[in-house]
């Protein structure tokens, strides 16, 4: 705009140098308008398509493009769900479950829990130690680990890995840390615990 308002006091110098007509005066001015008005356009129209660009290339690198699975579905609703997901685990947590919740896990997670070298680690946490517990089985481990744990877990936010898998994430503000709670699949319509 503001190269209009000098544009159109030159155009009128230039005028006045020049036999010329009212009319064609008016004219030329006419003209000079609309030509910076077409340019102003196209620059917007060039501006926006970049922030168009710039918008598909942050939507790819956060993995929330349209192209299927997650990607398909709002921040927003992949949160809610999650969350639900979450809120109804600690319920199962909380009643000590066992059953209900190895059906939330994934298959890789199952046999990660259940192998003699993961229960001989996790008997040797301090926690476990100071109890003298020794795991044995995924069931140990969840009566032992995940109950005094993962009863009363709350999500704060959600990070998208890729196009079916999510991180639940906890805002510790009391110690100023965020903390994994969860590393999610999503599996047709359910979630499943792959960490």
């Amino acid at each position: 705009m503001n190269r209009l308002l000098f544009l159109l006091p030159v155009l009128f110098m230039a005028c006045g140098t020049q036999p010329k007509t009212a009319n064609g005066t008016l004219q030329a001015a006419e003209e000079a308008l609309a030509e910076e008005l077409a340019a102003e356009r196209q620059i917007e129209e060039e501006l926006a398509a970049d922030k168009q660009a710039e918008t598909e290339i942050t939507l790819v690198a956060a993995g929330t493009q349209n192209s299927g699975g997650l990607e398909q579905e709002s921040y927003e609703e992949i949160f809610k769900e999650v969350k639900a997901f979450i809120e109804n685990l600690n319920t199962v947590i909380k009643n000590k479950n066992f059953n209900k919740w190895r059906d939330t896990l994934s298959e890789e997670r199952l046999k990660e829990i259940s192998s003699p070298e993961f229960l001989t680690r996790m008997s040797q946490t301090p926690s476990m130690k100071s109890m003298k517990r020794v795991l044995k089985g995924p069931e140990d481990y969840f009566l032992y680990v995940v109950v005094p744990s993962r009863a009363n877990s709350q999500v704060d936010k959600i990070e998208i890995i890729d196009n079916n898998k999510v991180r639940a994430i906890y805002m510790n503000t009391r110690k100023e840390t965020t903390e994994l709670l969860y590393e999610l699949v999503k599996d047709g319509n359910l979630w499943k615990i792959i960490r």
